[in-house]
């Protein structure tokens, strides 16, 4: 039998029979691996590269991976719960319903900013002492269970906090705190100069950040924990942290220039505190819960 060229260099798959001896042998060559699988009527292979079927050109960003978006997508969606968080927002919302007195945009935009950045700064230093603790830990599964516990419990004082808030124990700023949040807030809404309530939001969002602490243990410590469980190099580590804490500011700086734009007065109801408890202690509960019983889910 007699084979042209192109009849040699096929592989008919479905006899489980290869014909390759018609192949011509130069130097003792091997006739080419060809693919396998089925194929079309003209013997073209059917199918294609499953790696390049996942990846997808996107304008002014070039390839992308569908396949890697898990972590980035996880990184957003945490960071912006996170950001509702009611005792952050308390303060800022607090601290705009006295700024917005002086109905001056550029002092509002200029002071209220920067305690939003500065409180962006702390959190991702707050965040990266967790992750070198995790990092220095390396993955124990006993630490994985004990952190799945605290979440929950943190996670049902949340939820508790809807049905029954300022009732029992309780995750919020004490309000043993709160006078001094007061004074600092209208030292800076009385400063002489920009530079001096600038200087006093910097202080106000340090201060704030350290008072809440409770508040915002849970997300951040869950979250960098799963992102040491992934064997990352230390640069991505640390991107996923900004990328967390962009997040993290997004809503505060959406209510910075709403308010800088139209120079309402707004403050956080007590009803709007106890649903963003809910939001966030379901989070943390169901991470915890993860964690607890099927921590691959996060790995």
């Amino acid at each position: 039998m007699n084979f042209t060229s192109r009849n040699a260099s096929r592989i008919i798959v479905g006899s489980s029979i290869a014909i390759t001896s018609a192949w011509p042998q130069v130097d003792g060559d091997s006739p080419p691996e060809l693919p396998i699988g089925d194929i079309d009527d003209s013997g073209e292979p059917v199918g294609g590269n499953p790696e390049a079927d996942s990846q997808v050109e996107l304008p002014w960003v070039g390839t992308v991976d569908v396949t890697k978006l898990g972590l980035p997508v996880f990184t957003i969606l945490v960071g912006l719960i996170d950001g509702f968080n009611p005792c952050a927002m308390w303060v800022l919302l607090f601290l705009l319903s006295i700024l917005v007195n002086l109905q001056d945009r550029a002092r509002i935009l200029a002071v209220a900013g920067t305690f939003v950045v500065v409180s962006g700064i702390a959190y991702f230093a707050f965040m990266a002492a967790w992750l070198n603790v995790f990092l220095f830990l390396g993955y124990l599964r006993p630490v994985e269970i004990a952190l799945g516990i605290l979440a929950v419990v943190v996670g049902t004082i949340h939820i508790k906090d809807f049905f029954a808030f300022k009732k029992g124990v309780s995750l919020s700023i004490p309000e043993s705190a709160k006078p001094g949040i007061y004074q600092r807030v209208r030292g800076i809404v009385t400063a002489q100069n920009i530079t001096g309530a600038i200087l006093g939001a910097i202080v106000l969002a340090v201060m704030v950040n350290i008072v809440e602490l409770l508040c915002t243990a849970g997300l951040p410590a869950l979250y960098t924990h799963v992102l040491t469980s992934h064997g990352l190099p230390t640069w991505k580590n640390y991107a996923y942290l900004f990328l967390y804490n962009l997040a993290y500011m997004f809503d505060d700086s959406l209510m910075v220039l709403a308010v800088t734009w139209t120079l309402g007065k707004r403050k956080l109801q007590e009803h709007e505190g106890q649903w963003l408890k809910l939001i966030s202690g379901l989070v943390i509960l169901g991470l915890g819960l993860v964690m607890i019983f099927s921590p691959t889910l996060l790995h």
